[in-house]
Formats: C-alpha cells, structure tokens, sequence
C-alpha cells in the first residue's frame, strides 16, 4: 500500500504541474480571449485555478510525507508534515475539488456557453479541460480511500472552508467592480438578485462539500478514527 500510495501522489503532483505549465504558458487562444484573460490577475480569477494550485501543493505535500513523515491515526503522534496534509485536504482539498468538477460539469451539461462556450474548443484542449475540471473529484475521492485523514472539529473545519470561499468570492466581486467583467458568464447573465442567491448557493454547496468529505472519511476508515479526531 505505501508503494501504491506514494506513486498516486507522485503521479497527481506531476499532472498538475504540467497541466499549470500548458494553462500558463502552452495555450495559444485567439487575440480576444488573450485581452480577456489579462483581466483581473489573468488565471487567477478563475477558482478552477486556484483548485489546480491547491491540488499541486496538496499531492506534493502528501508524496513528501510518505517519504519522511508519518502515516498514523493518531493526532497526538502525527508529525508536522501529516498535519499540514491532513489540515489541508479536510479542508479546503476535498470541498473545493469536489465542487469545481461537479459544478463545472453541471453547468456544462445544462448549458455550457454558462461556464465554457464551444469556441474555447479550437485552442483548449480536451485532455486540459478534464486535467483542470474532471481530476480533482477523481482525485479526492482516491485519496479518501487510499488515506486516512484526521478532520479538525467541524466548525473550525466549516470556518475554514467559508474564509476561502469568502476570500475568492470578495476577489471575484472586486474584479466585476474595477473591470465591469464578470469572471464567469452565468454571473453576468443573471440579474442582481438571482447573482446574489446563485453565490449564496454554492457558498452552501461548498460547505456541504466539507461536510461531505467528513462523512465519507468516517465510513470509510471506521468509527474510532472518526471518534479520536473529535
């Protein structure tokens, strides 16, 4: 299982890191959507990439705590680099990765010109477009089963997830402010009420994601892991 383990995280850390190279610099998307893309800190108003750079330091951060850190269930005998690992995929990790692949291909699936319209297919590659939209929900779920993780108490675990969501969504709103351009299509489609319910919802969605992770680890690894991290 170590070797198993070790690999999987290796391999994800190498996946997003090539996929942020190509997304940075290996696009070549015609002279509109550049002048769009430069709008507001360029890739990083988009939570998509935000994900890709949480997911890289995540599967990094694990793949070096199976070389020289620990593995243990216990929280009193983890050493620090378990903690930041398990600190940072019951947190932020698992929500946000699981609710940029669900909301992502929801979207799409309803109306994709919402979220990703057909012409970003002639200069977006489909293989990017699942690295960056379809791996991070494949990815949390087997971390989930190939580690155990210890969760923090559940409100602080909730705080945390909200401060992010916050903070990104603070971002996004300072973006329409200063450039009157909506980071994502949906947001400029609706009005200003509907926008403010359509955030308040997957604000929501995102928290119940935290919620979600929890539950899940707790089936999965048994009562007493879930009962000594409380």
């Amino acid at each position: 299982m170590f070797m198993v383990r070790s690999l999987f995280h290796l391999l994800l850390s190498i996946h997003y890191g090539y996929g942020m190279h190509v997304y940075l610099y290996g696009l070549n998307p015609p002279q509109d959507f550049i002048k769009l893309r430069k709008i507001g800190g360029g890739p990083f108003k988009y939570l998509t990439f935000w994900d890709m750079l949480l997911q890289f330091t995540y599967f990094t951060i694990a793949f070096l705590n199976d070389i020289v850190g620990s593995n243990t269930t216990s929280a009193k005998n983890r050493v620090t680099l378990q903690k930041v690992r398990d600190f940072l995929f019951s947190t932020v990790v698992f929500s946000v990765g699981s609710f940029v692949s669900i909301s992502f291909w929801g979207l799409y699936n309803i109306d994709r010109n919402l979220i990703f319209p057909p012409v970003f297919d002639s200069w977006f590659p489909c293989w990017l477009n699942h690295n960056v939209h379809t791996t991070p929900l494949v990815g949390v779920l087997l971390e989930l089963y190939f580690v155990p993780h210890i969760f923090p108490k559940r409100r602080a675990g909730l705080g945390v997830v909200a401060f992010f969501s916050l903070m990104y969504l603070t971002w996004v709103c300072v973006i329409a402010y200063q450039t009157q351009h909506w980071v994502y299509p949906i947001l400029a489609d609706l009005p200003v009420i509907g926008r403010g319910i359509f955030i308040s919802l997957m604000s929501v969605m995102i928290s119940l994601f935290y919620i979600l992770g929890e539950v899940l680890n707790k089936n999965i690894w048994g009562v007493e892991l879930h009962k000594k991290v409380k």
